[in-house]
């Protein structure tokens, strides 16, 4: 794949197999959040060096639009997509297997005004609808994500992740990322964001692309947070020999379309 290319992301299919890390009799409490993953796989992209406390810090929200200088468009969950990278890592990584959560039910809207500044968003992630292990997401994401997890391995990783010591979905159904300052070109915009995940929120760096057709929006990009950077420690087991890694990857695809003008 071309590192320039933006990534492909598409619609989840169906199906499952093989040994889960999150899901193993051995990590009864196996952390099944995506927030313990990496970018690039084990051996390959190293983790990144963690923000500065300063650069995670919560920023102000930017400002609500004002409906007459500009453009309201909601997002389209049947053609948004938004898929998170997990891996595993350490001496005993082959008791476990990678995956790949998937969310396509995404919400929120976005503006765009005369300019950058005058631009925003807000983004809603569904935490209970989240889909674990796709074959199709996985096919798309390579050899680092072999086919054919199981249904039961599936449901379990799915219950480890929603417990209340994790993401906890009763009691925080959503993630939301919204903008914080947005500067630069409307078509390249360098963005910052807030992203909260249960009572914790940090800014984050948000690179995207951004392109218009028939009065409709399509940004993607991606970016990675740090499960430690929200408060939250990353499994470890057998003195570390068996770990989920702590930086995960981020991959969005949005397709926003013009809202109906106001009354």
């Amino acid at each position: 794949m071309n590192p320039n290319t933006p990534p492909k992301l598409s619609r989840c299919g169906r199906a499952m197999s093989a040994p889960s890390l999150l899901r193993t009799t051995a990590l009864p409490t196996a952390l099944a959040l995506f927030l313990g993953a990496c970018s690039g796989g084990p051996d390959r992209i190293p983790p990144r060096t963690p923000l500065s406390p300063d650069a995670t810090q919560a920023r102000p929200p930017a400002a609500a639009p004002n409906a007459t200088l500009a453009t309201r468009y909601r997002v389209d969950p049947r053609e948004s997509s938004l898929r998170i990278l997990v891996y595993r890592g350490g001496t005993m990584a082959r008791l476990g297997h990678n995956h790949v959560i998937s969310s396509d039910d995404l919400q929120g809207q976005i503006w765009r005004g005369a300019n950058a500044e005058n631009s925003g968003f807000e983004i809603a992630v569904p935490v209970n609808t989240l889909i674990v292990d796709d074959n199709a997401a996985r096919s798309e994401e390579g050899d680092d994500f072999p086919l054919n997890v199981t249904e039961d391995a599936k449901a379990g990783t799915k219950a480890n992740m929603l417990r209340p010591t994790l993401l906890d979905g009763e009691r925080y159904p959503e993630i939301s990322i919204s903008a914080a300052s947005i500067t630069g070109s409307t078509s390249n915009p360098a963005v910052v964001a807030n992203m909260r995940i249960k009572d914790q929120t940090r800014a984050i760096q948000l690179p995207v692309t951004l392109s218009e057709a028939e009065g409709a929006l399509a940004i993607q990009g991606s970016f990675e947070i740090r499960q430690t950077d929200f408060g939250i420690t990353p499994l470890s087991i057998a003195m570390g020999a068996l770990t989920v890694q702590d930086t995960v990857k981020i991959k969005f695809r949005l397709v926003a379309k013009a809202a109906p003008a106001s009354p």
